[in-house]
């Protein structure tokens, strides 16, 4: 988890520097009487005392406490524990070999891990039983802060709380331990009063107080003085679990002010503080000298502490909770001993405060295109509700860029902000600028709310200003090897701004709606949902940065920079409004499960759309379409009942029905002429059916290690012939797959645009395997068959002037590719999976089939994925074939990636993830580095090299860089962004 500051939790130790004694329950004996020494709050027991009364039963710890610290005038060295005495856990039960605590029902290791010499020594130590002390607990009037005072004056001039109930209702209900709020009781070997208003506790001295838990060899108070001193071996262990070791501390009797020497602090995550003084200066200032800080674990070797991984050496460390700061004086990071950062003076947001404005962590780089590079953010805690963090990056070869986020949180939901700003010209991977200075940047806006129990609302607003300029040619070959140029027209937009400003997660998957591909959403939704129902209303407008086209930027053809261009704003089509509705009936209606679905959408452009939309394209009219702004309405009904036989048949009846409502505008394009009986709008009708049955017969068999199960299934899908009217449009289903996830679909559209009729056949077989080692392997095997071919899936493409049909799903023929899928799972730690389509001659026409392994030290993950059911632009060198005038795919993509780490020990290991192109053979990216890793470090040195078109500003040249990643532990996070493949 990132931490916004380190948390060195010095604020913990003010109950270390206020000593074993504070606040209402200060150890002042107001009275002897008949030689006690009594006190408000508190009663001291000698061994020699007895009581009928038992304390509470609290399981307490024997740890060791350390006593070895540099002198003041020596720089401190890590503390080493001593030997120290436990204390019985009562009057017949000895302190246990293996010393432990036992905090809110977990069990923790105690410092003997930390220290084990010393803990060894702990261990010859004899248990002296000692007696049940009494326990005396009485009801205390809390302090009052000015505050609460005041508040609880009011209340009761207004005839409303006491004070003291008030300030009680106030306070953080404590553990319970048998004490109450402010009861405490302290136990040792003898109590005497060597002197007049003087009371010394000594030997085992133990006290339990406000849950805490608190040792010493001797406890002194001098009431004259107000003075309490606790020394030797002093331990307290605080109710979270964490621990302060000391071997002195000294604090007045309203703990305003104390002193403690040789301090040592674990909290509950196992970070350790060590100071060899511990000032309370005031109720509003610790002050601790000689530090020194780590979260590493502290290795003895041969009676010798280790150095950790790292820690921070400082002078001094001042907390001032009225400013709620931390301040350092000479703090020196060190790396196993070795300074390698020094800072005079470092400063950070004390642990007491919830939020506090500071500089977070810096961000230095380096890279060809922008030269050296430091972000510096600035997080701004403008409210308990809103933080805002200014991050302006410094380049030397660009001019600046302001990052800009603002985070707010509402009573009933989140605002996020992300923007970014620069002035600056086009720039490619060399750092070599082209065109003129103009705005670029990027707005990235996400929210989302909650109006009452069914009902919601969200939104996004993204987008990216990176446009060329004035001025920008675009070269090529005239065709006898002269470079010839023509202008590139201003205002057109750029692809990778992202890439060249290596900005984080540019599109980000909020909202309702998102896009795997390189598509910016502006989205507004409103939502209800409940048990039974669902409706929704969005508007969306899109902004692509997919590459669109490209140019080169210089006469020199052969090592020209390149200039990626994305598809213009207004090629993109809004979407104003899409509204889904659906409804079901509490209860069955004739033993199934009834839907009514209600659909409409609006689709608006500013120009004329691909063809591909259409799902008959009108050949002849092809040039004479406009805009075509659609609008679509829709009501559905469907039913489904799953029954089983008697003799373990599963039969699943099912009905679908819709009615669609289309309307076109601007059909034509501006300028031609309409023909008599033509019109400007259309309008058309559809009505839609589909009746069906699905029957599967599950077999199961067990034999000696192994359980079989065999399910065939079939699914019959009577719906009237496909009506292709040759105005319709495919907005919403243009791209979907055939594939075991959609074998039983009896409508495999993803949307509302296309739907698939005719008479149709599913079938196929489901097997699974379990043995009794744990191996499970599942496959199936299926197909689709057709009584006549669907038109609607068919798709068209035109190659020089010629427009062919092709079939990219298998399912406009009568019979579709084979579906195959097979997985295999060891239970051991090694998966297998394939899913494929396979023609009936054998051919593969889709395929992705992986294997990944997981142990404690190895990751392994290989994935090959193969597309030939695409068709591509001619010009980017596909070769098409064309048979009986349909066009048949070339090989769209066969990519293989492969990720891998393993550690060779618990600490060093190596890990690499490459990503090839075997249809280009190129490696599009790869990346490889060297791990080391303990308990509060991780260092990476990573090398990277990047083909992918984006980075790729001059052909045939990668982006390649060296760089290391360091995560501390409670400094950063990791920048590990290696992606499981699969």
């Amino acid at each position: 988890m990132r931490k916004a500051s380190l948390k060195l939790s010095v604020g913990v130790l003010t109950l270390v520097a206020a000593g074993v004694v504070s606040g209402q329950a200060a150890a002042r004996p107001d009275a002897e009487v008949e030689g006690e020494l009594r006190q408000k709050g508190i009663r001291f027991f000698s061994a020699d005392e007895g009581s009928e009364t038992a304390p509470p039963s609290v399981e307490t710890v024997a740890s060791p406490a350390p006593v070895i610290a540099a002198p003041a005038s020596a720089p401190v060295a890590l503390p080493a524990p001593a030997p120290a005495e436990t204390a019985p856990q009562s009057a017949n039960e000895a302190v246990p070999t293996r010393t432990r605590r036992v905090v809110e029902d977990r069990q923790v290791e105690s410092v003997e891990d930390i220290a084990p010499v010393a803990a060894a020594q702990a261990r010859t130590e004899t248990p002296t039983p000692a007696p049940r002390p009494v326990v005396i607990t009485p009801r205390l009037t809390p302090k009052l802060t000015d505050e609460q005072w005041l508040k609880a004056e009011r209340d009761r001039l207004n005839g409303k709380e006491d004070p003291a109930e008030t300030a009680q209702a106030e306070e953080t209900p404590l553990p319970d331990d048998g004490l109450g709020e402010d009861g405490a009781f302290i136990t040792a070997d003898e109590v005497t009063s060597p002197e007049e208003n003087v009371m010394l506790a000594r030997g085992k001295v133990e006290m339990r107080w406000e849950g805490r838990l608190i040792r010493a060899d001797e406890v002194r108070y001098d009431q004259a003085t107000g003075k309490t001193v606790a020394s030797g071996n002093v331990q307290t262990i605080n109710p979270d679990g964490s621990i302060q070791y000391a071997d002195r501390l000294e604090v007045d009797n309203e703990h305003s002010a104390g002193t403690g020497d040789r301090i040592a602090y674990i909290d509950t995550e196992n970070s350790k503080l060590f100071a060899n003084k511990v000032e309370r200066v005031d109720d509003q200032t610790n002050r601790l000298s000689e530090v020194i800080f780590t979260p590493c674990e502290l290795c003895v070797k041969d009676n010798v502490t280790q150095e950790p991984t790292w820690h921070i050496q400082a002078g001094s460390i001042t907390q001032d909770k009225r400013r709620r700061v931390v301040i350092y004086r000479n703090a020196v990071f060190k790396a196993k001993g070795v300074p390698v950062f020094y800072l005079p003076v470092l400063w950070h947001a004390d642990v007491t405060a919830k939020r506090s404005s500071g500089f977070l962590i810096p961000k230095p780089g380096y890279s060809q295109r922008r030269g050296a590079t430091l972000e510096l953010p600035y997080l701004w805690a403008v409210s308990p509700y809103t933080d805002i963090i200014i991050s302006p990056e410094f380049s030397t070869n660009l001019n600046p860029l302001l990052n800009l986020e603002v985070n707010r949180k509402f009573y009933s939901g989140d605002l996020h902000t992300r923007i970014g700003v620069t002035n600056e010209r086009f720039f490619d991977n060399k750092g070599e600028k082209w065109g003129e200075s103009d705005t670029r940047g990027y707005m990235l806006l996400d929210g989302k709310f909650d109006i009452n129990e069914d009902w919601r609302w969200n939104f996004t607003a993204q987008r990216v200003w990176d446009k060329t300029s004035d001025g920008l040619l675009s070269w090529r070959d005239d065709g006898n090897g002269t470079p010839v140029s023509t202008p590139i027209a201003a205002g057109q937009p750029i692809s990778n701004l992202y890439e060249r400003y290596k900005i984080d997660d540019g599109f980000p998957f909020t909202g309702d709606y998102s896009s795997n591909s390189r598509r910016l959403i502006s989205q507004i939704n409103l939502i209800r949902q409940t048990d039974t129902a669902f409706f929704s209303a969005s508007l969306f407008t899109f902004q692509s940065l997919a590459i669109a086209s490209q140019h080169q930027l210089s006469s020199n053809l052969n090592n020209s920079p390149l200039l990626y261009l994305a598809q213009r704003d207004r090629e993109q089509p809004a979407v104003a409004p899409m509204i889904d509705a659906y409804w079901s009936p509490d209860q069955d209606i004739l033993g199934g499960r009834l839907t009514l679905s209600a659909n409409a959408v609006s689709v608006i452009r500013k120009t004329a759309p691909s063809t591909d939309i259409f799902l008959a394209p009108d050949i002849a009219n092809s040039n004479n379409r406009g805009s075509v702004d659609t609008a679509r309405a829709n009501i559905g009904l469907s039913w489904r009942r799953d029954m089983i036989t008697p003799g373990g048949v599963k039969v699943a009846p099912f009905f679908d029905a819709r009615q669609d409502e289309y309307y076109l505008r601007d059909y034509y394009a501006p300028g031609y002429v309409l023909q008599p009986g033509e019109k400007e709008t259309r309008r058309v009708s559809r009505s839609l059916g589909t009746v069906g049955l699905d029957v599967s017969y599950p077999l199961l068999r067990k034999f000696q290690n192994l359980t079989v199960v065999v399910e065939p299934i079939a699914q019959l899908a009577l719906s009237p012939d496909s009506q292709v009217d040759s105005v319709l449009t495919n907005e919403d289903s243009n791209a979907f797959e055939f594939d075991d996830t959609t074998l039983f679909k009896s409508n495999r559209s993803p949307g509302f645009d296309l739907y698939e009729g005719g008479k149709r056949l599913n079938i196929g077989v489901k097997t699974q395997l379990n043995f009794d080692s744990g191996l499970k392997v599942s496959t199936l095997v299926g197909r689709a068959f057709r009584q006549d071919p669907e038109e609607n899936f068919y798709r068209s493409y035109t190659v020089n002037g010629t427009t062919y049909r092709y079939d990219a799903s298998s399912l406009a023929g009568t019979k579709s590719d084979w579906v195959v899928q097979a997985e295999a799972d060891t239970g051991k730690g090694l998966r297998l999976y394939t899913r494929q389509r396979i023609a009936d001659d054998g051919n593969i026409r889709r395929s992705e089939t992986g294997a990944s392994y997981f142990s404690a030290s190895t990751q392994l993950t290989l994935r090959h994925q193969y597309d030939k059911t695409s068709v591509r632009d001619p010009r980017n060198n596909y070769n098409f074939t064309v048979v009986n005038g349909e066009l048949v795919p070339a090989v769209g993509y066969h990519d293989l990636q492969l990720f891998g780490r393993h550690f060779f020990t618990p600490s060093w290991g190596v890990s690499g993830q490459i990503s090839r192109d075997m249809l280009r053979d190129r490696w599009l990216r790869s990346e490889a580095s060297i791990i080391y890793q303990d308990d509060c470090a991780r260092l990476e040195l990573v090398y990277q090299r990047d083909e992918t078109a984006l980075l790729q500003t001059v052909p045939g040249k990668a982006s390649e860089s060296i760089s290391i990643r360091i995560s501390l532990a409670t400094l950063a996070p990791s920048d590990d962004d290696f992606v499981n493949v699969r």
